[in-house]
Order: structure tokens, then C-alpha cells, then sequence
């Protein structure tokens, strides 16, 4: 449906260049088996994506995701997801993660309107992003306090990014509230303020010499207009490894979670990645440690195979989680 969408977009454009405006089609595929040394489970996920040129600054883009879990949950009771593909008991046939239209105004301003994720544009970075615990995903400051559209939910909005050399600025604008359904009250193209709220996010980026330093902020209307600030910095040290940062706070009196303290470091060595991170954060009154060994190895352009082992100290209780994930990318 996405493709025939941008097929007949880009068949009506007027005065488009065929080589230079010519659509773009690409299929994420990631699969993992997890246990906790007593039992076994399985967790799939799909992404569809596409990007339809309609004129030289105008573009449509579309994604969508496809979940696929065993139903029986490991007796882990984690309070982060030490797992950023799973949707757990609740397997989702598709729904929309990008929906919408991109105009890029000049070099260095783009505006985009429509469905979209947080996850699309914040908490991605190539050092963070390594990490398959979700609160490398989006810090729990966030998550945890905002029902908003992270993964597996969207909402519509605007996201507006501003690049230029050594830095970027992007700000965001959703509905308060993330959904995946395509009918009824709880549907993805729902905008309704005065019920949902709105959700607004903002981040920083300066990079310098092969570091990336990030310092971002959220506002949600329907929690009494409390912020939320975080920071992460992605620290090279040699062209092979970097050192990794991070906190977040969430203001205010009536939170679950508010804090959140991350230190880890990444090493790259030719077509494999070795990555340690732990991280620290308190929600309902429950203090959690969580910990992730993770190596990554490309076994060519579209392929990688990556072994993963959690220690999860969940109020005083450690459990620990291995995984072996699969990721097909073309």
C-alpha cells in the first residue's frame, strides 16, 4: 500500500527529474531468540520504508512496523525492556511509524508534517544506538512519566531539524499521546489536545573530532507543564573507541521515574563492534541496575549477527538475560 502510495505520487509529479527524484525503497528485518537460562522465547519485528520524491524539496515518506513474539514472557519482570524490538504479548500486524511529507526548505532547514515516531530522530546515535536495552532507546525519565508515541506507537506532529557543520537542532511537536491502531478512539491519526495533550521535544547536537555531544528538553501540557531535561555524550577517544554518558531528570513532584544515570564505551575493530553499558534509574519506588555486553558482527552489507547478555538487578532481585539477535537490512 506504501509503495503504490509513492508509486502514484511520483507518477503525478510535475517537472521531476527522473534520475535525480527517484524513489527509494528499503525492507529492516530483526530477529532474536531470548532466554533467561530456564526458558526460551522468540521476538520478531518488520519495517517497511519508503521515501517518493514529489518535487526537489518535497518528499513523501512512509514506514511501517510488523511484530511477531511468542506469547510466554521470561520471568524477568524488568522494569527498562532489556529488548527494544519486543511488544510482548501484544503482536502488532502493521502499523504506521513514519507517515507524512518532508520539505526541505534549503542545506540546512527541513520541516516534516504527518505520523511519526520519537524514535525516528531522538536517542538514535550511532554510539547509544548500538545498545538493545530501551532505555538507550528513549530514556525512562521520558517513557515511564508520558504516554507518548515512541515504539511501538506514533502520533502526528511536526519535526523541524536545522544541520549545519558541527551542529544540529531539532524540535518536535506531537499530539500527546501515541497510538497504532487505524480505526476507533485509540487511532494514529488522532490530534486532540484537550485530551491527549501535547508533547513537545527539543534537542542539541554539536559534533567535534569524532564526538557528539547532545543536552535536550520535553514538555507535556496535560502533566502541569513539568520539563524534562537529559544530556548524553558520546566521548572518542581513538578513532576505535568512545566512551558513553548519560542522564536524565524529570521536574516536578508526581513522577514515576526521576532520574536516570548511564556510563558505558564502545569498540569498533573492522567489522565488528564490542559495547558495554550499565545504567541506573528509580520508578515507583523500585531502584533497578541494569547492565548489557553486547558484541556486533557485519557478516556483509545487508547481515549482522549480534550475542547479548543483561544482569538486571531489579529491587534487590538479579536476573540475568541472553539474546541472540539477527538484523537484515536492504
Amino acid at each position: 500500500m506504501i509503495a503504490l502510495l509513492g508509486y502514484c505520487l511520483h507518477l503525478f509529479a510535475q517537472g521531476a527529474d527522473s534520475i535525480s527524484l527517484r524513489p527509494s525503497f528499503g525492507v529492516d528485518y530483526s530477529g532474536e531468540v531470548q532466554t533467561d537460562f530456564e526458558h526460551v522465547r522468540m521476538a520478531n519485528l518488520l519495517q517497511l520504508h519508503a521515501e517518493i520524491p514529489i518535487s526537489k524539496s518535497l518528499t513523501f515518506q512512509a514506514a511501517s512496523i510488523s511484530t511477531l513474539s511468542t506469547n510466554k514472557e521470561l520471568d524477568v519482570n524488568d522494569l527498562q525492556g532489556f529488548t527494544n524490538i519486543d511488544t510482548y504479548e501484544t503482536n502488532i500486524p502493521f502499523a504506521l511509524a513514519v507517515a507524512g511529507f518532508t520539505w526541505q526548505i534549503n542545506d540546512r532547514h527541513s520541516l516534516f508534517a504527518g505520523i511519526r515516531r520519537t524514535d525516528e530522530d531522538y536517542f538514535c546515535s550511532d554510539g547509544i544506538g548500538l545498545f538493545t536495552n530501551s532505555s538507550c532507546g528513549i530514556f525512562p525519565t521520558i517513557s515511564w512519566n508520558y504516554p507518548i508515541g515512541t515504539f511501538p506507537l506514533a502520533a502526528l506532529g511536526i519535526h523541524y531539524v536545522y544541520g549545519h557543520e558541527n551542529l544540529c537542532l531539532q524540535a518536535s511537536v506531537y499530539n500527546g499521546e501515541g497510538y497504532y491502531r487505524f480505526t476507533g478512539r485509540e487511532n494514529v491519526f488522532r490530534f486532540c489536545p484537550k485530551s491527549d495533550g501535547i508533547f513537545a521535544i527539543g534537542q542539541a547536537e554539536y559534533r567535534h573530532r569524532g564526538s557528539h555531544y547532545y543536552l535536550g528538553g520535553t514538555l507535556h501540557t496535560d502533566s502541569d507543564i513539568q520539563p524534562t531535561v537529559w544530556t548524553y555524550a558520546e566521548q572518542a577517544l581513538t578513532p576505535s573507541l568512545t566512551l558513553l554518558a548519560a542522564y536524565g531528570h524529570a521536574f516536578g513532584s508526581d513522577n514515576l521515574c526521576d532520574n536516570f544515570y548511564g556510563l558505558g564505551g564502545k569498540y569498533s575493530f573492522k567489522r565488528a563492534e564490542l559495547g558495554l553499558f550499565t545504567d541506573y534509574t528509580r520508578v515507583l519506588d523500585i531502584n533497578e541496575w541494569a547492565t548489557e555486553l553486547i558484541g556486533s558482527y557485519h557478516l556483509n552489507d545487508f547481515l549482522t549477527v549480534k550475542p547479548v547478555l543483561h544482569i538486571i538487578n531489579t529491587d534487590g532481585t538479579t536476573k540475568c538475560v541472553g539474546m541472540l539477535r539477527v538484523d537484515f537490512s536492504i
